[in-house]
């Protein structure tokens, strides 16, 4: 897979079928399964993790973050500033208090029928939930007092990509009762941006503001703010919600069909708006240290690698695509799973097995099986 990444935002993966215009998978008799089906994948994709040798503790839990187990992006990145994250770790060690991270995601599922067709999360986000409560179970393995890794999931952007705020609020409620169920909550702390801006006082006039800055930089013709714009694009601009767009009417606007450039220009113009907006979040969210009231000096790992944040792999290869923008599909053969777009797996002329989970509340699968997946994707 490519090991592409971006400071700004988790890498874009096009779509491969958007020229098919019928699907050609075959759908099983579906499963419904206990949770226990469930438990032998998540181990093999989020396995316990051991701290690595180091000259002190803080020294071997930055070295944990430039495993290849762990790590999405340059291990430099992490290794050039152990004695900045040291010290991080080193204000919880010496007060012996739970050692805080966080880390911003799990916004809503894509509001988008040719990427998912739920709301709630499903195995995707139960793996990358796994794979966070793993970081904090090998950390408190040689730590006592532990380790509190802070989700502040983006139920902000809901309005920016023009999907219903209660769908998003829906999927937070299902993911902080995944992560208590599954007992994840022993490491994983989760909050709703979404809740904490309304929340915070003046937070919405400085958003507006840095929105207006933002505006100013990119028509005087500021490189890295284009660039921040530009890597952002193509990923908004496939999460923007259509409710009343079929499949085949977005399909073709996604392919730039003339027959759908009406939708094609609306997008585009939405998609200009919200790029905008959502870096002005990310950057008032920052002016006002909207995060430091929940965890106050609090190691930042982020899916968009950079230096000064510790990036983290969401899943382990072959995923290249956050699992709230696809379906999970586990390809036994490989003992692989795979994230992909919903359009892209209809198309791909297999047989699959949905599987459905006892515990899931929304009436849909919960994740795929379909053996020798793992081959239709490109490398």
């Amino acid at each position: 897979m490519s090991t592409t990444t971006s400071a700004y935002v988790f890498p874009f993966r096009p779509f491969r079928h958007l020229d098919v215009a019928e699907p050609s998978t075959r759908l099983e008799a579906p499963r419904t399964v206990e949770r226990d089906f469930f438990v032998p994948m998540l181990d093999k994709l989020a396995p316990a993790l051991t701290l690595p040798e180091g000259q002190s503790l803080a020294e071997r839990i930055v070295l944990l973050f430039a495993d290849d187990a762990v790590r999405f992006g340059q291990r430099e990145w992490i290794t050039d500033l152990t004695a900045h994250w040291s010290t991080m770790a080193n204000h919880f060690i010496a007060n012996n208090q739970p050692i805080l991270f966080t880390i911003l995601g799990f916004p809503f599922k894509a509001p988008v029928i040719l990427k998912t067709d739920r709301i709630l999360p499903d195995f995707g986000e139960l793996a990358m939930l796994k794979s966070l409560y793993e970081i904090g179970v090998a950390i408190a393995r040689d730590y006592a007092p532990g380790v509190k890794i802070h989700i502040f999931t983006e139920g902000a952007f809901a309005p920016i990509n023009g999907m219903p705020q209660a769908n998003s609020d829906a999927y937070f409620a299902a993911l902080v009762a995944m992560t208590k169920a599954w007992g994840y909550d022993a490491h994983l702390v989760l909050h709703e941006t979404n809740e904490i801006a309304l929340n915070t006082e003046g937070f919405k006039k400085v958003w507006d503001e840095t929105a207006d800055e933002i505006k100013a930089k990119r028509d005087a013709g500021d490189a890295k703010t284009r660039k921040a714009l530009t890597d952002s694009f193509p990923v908004s601009f496939h999460l923007n919600a259509n409710p009343d767009v079929d499949a085949d009417l977005l399909r073709r606007a996604y392919k730039q069909d003339p027959s759908a450039s009406a939708l094609y220009d609306s997008l585009n113009k939405r998609t200009e708006e919200a790029v905008v907006r959502y870096r002005a979040f990310l950057d008032a969210r920052d002016k006002v240290q909207l995060l430091e009231t929940y965890a106050p000096k609090a190691l930042g790992l982020t899916v968009s690698p950079r230096p000064g944040r510790l990036g983290v792999r969401p899943l382990p290869a072959p995923v290249d695509v956050l699992p709230y923008h696809g379906l999970p599909i586990w390809d036994e053969s490989t003992q692989h799973l795979l994230i992909d777009y919903r359009w892209d797996f209809l198309c791909e002329g297999v047989s699959a097995t949905p599987v459905f989970f006892s515990e899931d509340s929304e009436n849909k699968p919960f994740l795929y099986l379909s053996d020798g997946y793992a081959k239709r994707l490109p490398v």
